[in-house]
Order: C-alpha cells, then structure tokens, then sequence
C-alpha cells in the first residue's frame, strides 16, 4: 500500500547571493565571524545583546544536497523552500526590485535543477516523487515602493513553475498587513491562486524583561504572537471578506490564533466598533 506523501512547507534557506548579502552589511541583520572564525547569522536584537550572538550558519542553509540528505533523515518527499527571514525587509526599494528578481530565479533554478541520483545515494529512504523541491518567491515589501513593482514580482513568481507561493513577513509595507496600501497586492495574489506564507520576524516590543534570556522568547513567544495579532487585524479590516480564495499558510500552527479564535469571535460580538463589519463569524475565517 503507498503510504501518504509527506510535504515540508515550511523549510527555509539562504541563497549564496542572499548571504553574501548579509555578509556585506555592518549591522543586524547581518552573517559574520565569531571568535573561532565560525560565521553566524545574526537577526534579532535580543541575539545582539547576548553574550552569544547570533546562530551558526553553514551549508544546510545553501547547500541543496544537504537540504535533501536532511529530508531523506526525516522521511519527507517534497520540500517548499522559502527564503528565510527578514527577507527584504531591510532593503531600499531599488535594492529590494533587483534582489527579488534575482533571488526568485535562484530559487527557481534550486528548485527545478534537481536531478536525483539514486545510485549514488546511501539513504534507506524512497521517495514517492521524483519532483521533491519547490518554493515561494519573494516579493518587494519595502515602505516607499510603487505597488506596480510589487505586482511585477507577482507576475514573475506565478511565470517560474518551480514557485507554488510567496513568503512575507508581518510589515506589509511597513504598516501591517491591514494597510489599505496592500490591496492590489491581496487581489493579484488571489488571482494568481498563490499561496502566501505569513511569517513573523518582529516578534513583540517590550515583552519579555530585563534578563538575557537569548532568543529563547522572542522566537518562542514573540513569533506566534506575532502572527496572531497580525492576522487578526487583516481578518478584522475585511481583506478576507473582500478576497475570499486568497490562500493563507500561517507559520507555526497559525500562533495563538486557533487557541483564541472564540475570545476573539466573542470581543468582535461585543464591540460596536467592529460587531458589523465582518461578512461572517471571526471564526470563520480559520
């Protein structure tokens, strides 16, 4: 009997032109040499701030036969790779334009170049596909940009077959996902059928004290909430009513998104100010 195929949608990479990127830069964020000449990537401020900055990074985040060796260790058939975060946040808009063609044809190329070789391979693991690499494109959303460059993205995401989707963060433009800037972006993700994956960065501002925990919070804590708060206000500003097959994955189980979905139904009810706004019951929604 042929087991289920099991898909990994969320597994992020850096392209080789994407680290040379950071390696470029002189603050976060940023790739750069501890003192035993290990580089690291360093991303949150809270990891600036710990005696222990940053992270190891190495081949696995580049390398496409380690990415299938570790699929091959886990049992998974086909990979969704995504460019990890922050994206292109940090980028000016010409910056941003230029790095988001080129980093959606490296992706491309990762992804549709794949050839395997399972004669040279000492996995036990068989896959049920041959066609094991795919990936969201990247997109422009930098504060000052002209939405037409952004929907040039779009169009050449939904150009290169190996893309099934896109990957953003939390910011939009710079004012959230509810911003009333991002709506011919929503409609021309929605006429694409794109997948847009929602995943944070930013984490939540002033939330977890004075002691050094290192990353530990924001990325456990910080990150969930994070998506929650944004996507309960692109639910709460009608993006959903007004685009219905737009194709949301939210990272890490959605947040607290599940888990608060009836408090948030209810405080909807409850409140004047939204009680009529929305087509449907909160949710719905999820």
């Amino acid at each position: 009997m042929t087991r289920p195929l099991l898909i990994d949608v969320h597994t992020h990479l850096y392209t080789d032109s994407y680290v040379e990127l950071l390696r470029k830069r002189d603050e976060i964020p940023i790739v750069k040499r501890d003192a035993q000449g290990q580089e690291r990537v360093i991303l949150l401020k809270e990891e600036v701030e710990s005696g222990n900055a940053g992270r190891p990074i190495g081949p696995q985040y580049w390398d496409r036969d380690e990415k299938i060796k570790f699929m091959d260790t886990h049992g998974i058939d086909v990979s969704v790779v995504s460019l990890a975060n922050p994206w292109l946040d940090f980028l000016t808009p010409d910056e941003a334009i230029e790095a988001a063609i080129n980093l959606n044809n490296d992706v491309h190329t990762y992804c549709s170049s794949y050839q395997p070789s399972f004669a040279s391979s000492s996995s036990t693991f068989t896959p049920q596909t041959e066609n094991r690499l795919f990936g969201f494109g990247s997109l422009p959303l930098v504060p000052g940009i002209e939405i037409s460059k952004v929907l040039d993205a779009i169009k050449q995401v939904q150009e290169l077959s190996s893309l099934r989707g896109v990957v953003m963060g939390t910011k939009g433009l710079g004012k959230g996902l509810d911003d009333p800037e991002m709506e011919k972006v929503w409609e021309a993700l929605s006429e694409a059928g794109l997948v847009v994956f929602v995943h944070p960065h930013y984490g939540i501002e002033n939330a977890f004290g004075e002691i050094d925990n290192g990353h530990v919070l924001p990325l456990a804590l910080g990150f969930p909430f994070e998506t929650t708060i944004a996507i309960a206000r692109l639910i709460l500003a009608g993006v959903l009513d007004r685009h219905p097959h737009l194709r949301l994955l939210l990272a890490h189980s959605a947040g607290a998104l599940p888990a608060l979905s009836s408090r948030l139904s209810s405080c909807v009810v409850h409140d004047p100010a939204v009680k009529d706004r929305l087509q449907h019951d909160f949710r719905y929604y999820l």
